[in-house]
């Protein structure tokens, strides 16, 4: 706070309102961006050529919003195979608690503290986006956090674009694991960018996070944006109520 007995311009209009330096600085690293693809089963198998890859990529996207908060996010386009398989859920497109057990991709994103973002979105407009604190220690309910996201059918594909608020994610990225479901009864797939078993495991988690490669989160977030969570205007500090007592 200000000593002088007035309120300075930084007291009134938190940091997070100004356009700061690394908002617009460029880099190699962010110009660059993240690519990956999905090739193989939750054990490391490569799947059959029922279908091809699922293609990941993200780029890091600040956007100056008259009258609201600033917009800095990164921004996701998933091209994956549409196998319409199962039916889609019944509720109209937006959150869906349970979409895992529907056709998606899901994303995460941890530190290593255990801390971690799970990020899910499907085919017909639907998403879920969770805060864990630890192993499946969730710190919303999943009914509270919106996406933007855009979705389209082309041929055998579906084409969608998405867009992951940084106030979502925990502080100090270094994992990543992404993964794909899709099919129903004896023909689900859980397939994954990184295996999540070393042999010994009969289902598929994705919540081992000691299974996650690493990732340079400097091709996705400026550096001052990932040593801590984001205290954003638009949706606050997230991560300082769960995160409080440790």
């Amino acid at each position: 706070m200000s000593t002088s007995g007035r309120l300075g311009f930084g007291d009134i209009v938190p940091k997070s309102a100004l356009v700061q330096e690394w908002d617009v600085a460029r880099n190699e690293y962010l110009d660059e961006g993240y690519y990956c693809e999905i090739r193989k089963n939750w054990e490391g198998k490569k799947f059959n050529d029922e279908h091809g890859p699922i293609k990941i990529s993200m780029k890091w996207h600040f956007e100056r919003m008259m009258g609201k908060p600033h917009k800095r996010v990164i921004r996701v386009k998933i091209v994956a195979p549409f196998i319409d398989d199962p039916e889609p859920p019944s509720e109209m497109a937006g959150i869906c608690p349970d979409l895992w057990n529907y056709e998606c991709v899901e994303m995460f994103f941890a530190n290593n503290k255990g801390h971690y973002t799970e990020v899910e979105v499907g085919p017909h407009g639907h998403w879920l986006v969770l805060l864990h604190k630890g192993y499946r220690e969730c710190i919303n309910n999943g009914q509270d956090l919106q996406l933007e996201i855009e979705n389209e059918w082309k041929g055998s594909e579906w084409h969608c674009m998405v867009e992951i608020p940084l106030a979502y994610l925990p502080g100090n990225i270094t994992k990543f694991n992404a993964y794909a479901i899709h099919g129903s009864g004896d023909s689900k797939h859980f397939e994954s960018l990184y295996a999540v078993s070393d042999g010994t495991f009969k289902e598929p988690d994705f919540h081992r996070l000691e299974f996650f490669g690493n990732i340079d989160t400097r091709r996705i977030i400026p550096s001052d944006y990932n040593r801590q969570p984001f205290d954003d205007m638009k949706y606050g500090n997230l991560w300082a109520e769960g995160l409080k007592e440790e």
